[in-house]
């Protein structure tokens, strides 16, 4: 037997077994950092703590997890912090405003300072299908009721839900119109019983917990979803891709729409080490299928609709391999 052989084998065995062992005593006795790029009590902020609660039993080593809020830019700084300032270890994650990722095809300027190439991906924890939706007594239920009837859609914003109503004013013209100033979609809310606006369009996750009569007793009707298919939630909602429209604007509007398919997103820096980002997203995964947490979430009114870390990275690429001509047909409509 050539004992010199085997004593090479065995190193290499203790070898792999010591760096496998490091690995799992990695996050022993350590924290991680989880940065959220919104203020306290929005609801990235709820889903980071939900995730900090309860994915610490799925790492080895169980290290405590600790969410810090860095809000700006409309979680510009904190994704900004991630990319460039934040820990190289697998010690910080990070969620953020996945309007960003459009952002970085419209405004490559503004977005120079983050590489969503290099960032790693731990996976998605929840979708919100953007809706507009409009008041009954309005008398507009239906899409086709825009080409004789007016709707007065109340925002925010620039840069918030009048961009589906801009989507719908493309379509049906001057009987769409876009009110801004409204300080949050509650006073819209408010403003359909002083008449001032008739629709609103937002998320549809937050109406039926925020407004549950409306929902109960048809005081609203919801008029399209910007998705590709139907929400399980709104199974006879017309979808905006039905609608009558060029190939260049279902392009634009899918561009527009896709990240709403990837609304809670989670990362780590770029240059983590690969088996560290690895068990970050087994354990992102695990967490997203625990019992536990599930019920929880439940509880919480946290609609959950988990996306992997590859299918996350892929969603990304496609939304930045967008063909220019649609992104500028996107860019008028945002204007």
């Amino acid at each position: 037997m050539d004992f010199r052989a085997f004593g090479v084998a065995a190193a290499i065995v203790s070898g792999s077994i010591s760096a496998s062992h490091a690995q799992t005593d990695f996050y022993a006795g350590k924290s991680i950092q989880v940065i959220v790029g919104n203020p306290t009590g929005t609801g990235f902020d709820l889903y980071a703590r939900a995730l900090a609660q309860y994915m610490p039993r799925h790492i080895p080593g169980k290290p405590g997890i600790i969410v810090q809020n860095m809000p700006g830019a409309a979680s510009l700084k904190g994704l900004q912090y991630l990319s460039m300032t934040a820990a190289r270890d697998g010690t910080v994650i990070g969620t953020f405003n996945s309007n960003l990722v459009n952002l970085s095809v419209l405004e490559p300027k503004t977005m120079e300072s983050v590489d969503f190439d290099k960032l790693n991906w731990l996976g998605n924890m929840s979708s919100d299908v953007k809706v507009c939706f409009s008041w009954s007594a309005s008398g507009v239920a239906r899409p086709d009721d825009l080409r004789t009837k007016q709707l007065i859609i109340g925002a925010t914003s620039k840069g918030s839900g009048d961009i589906y109503g801009s989507i719908l004013r493309t379509l049906y013209g001057d009987n769409v119109k876009i009110v801004l100033g409204y300080t949050t979609n509650a006073d819209v809310w408010l403003a359909f019983e002083r008449g001032e606006a008739s629709a609103n369009c937002t998320g549809w996750g937050v109406i039926p917990i925020r407004k549950p009569d409306w929902v109960r007793d048809g005081k609203l009707n919801v008029l399209v979803q910007f998705a590709r298919k139907p929400s399980p939630q709104l199974p006879n909602a017309p979808l905006v891709f039905d609608l009558p429209m060029s190939p260049e604007m279902k392009d634009a509007v899918a561009f527009i729409t896709q990240t709403d398919a990837i609304t809670r997103p989670f990362v780590t820096p770029p240059g983590v080490p690969a088996d560290r980002v690895a068990i970050l997203q087994k354990a992102f995964a695990e967490t997203l299928k625990d019992p536990e947490f599930l019920a929880f979430a439940k509880k919480t009114d946290l609609d959950i609709e988990f996306m992997d870390a590859e299918t996350l990275k892929n969603t990304v690429a496609e939304i930045r391999r967008t063909p220019r001509a649609a992104v500028e047909l996107a860019r008028k409509l945002a204007e």
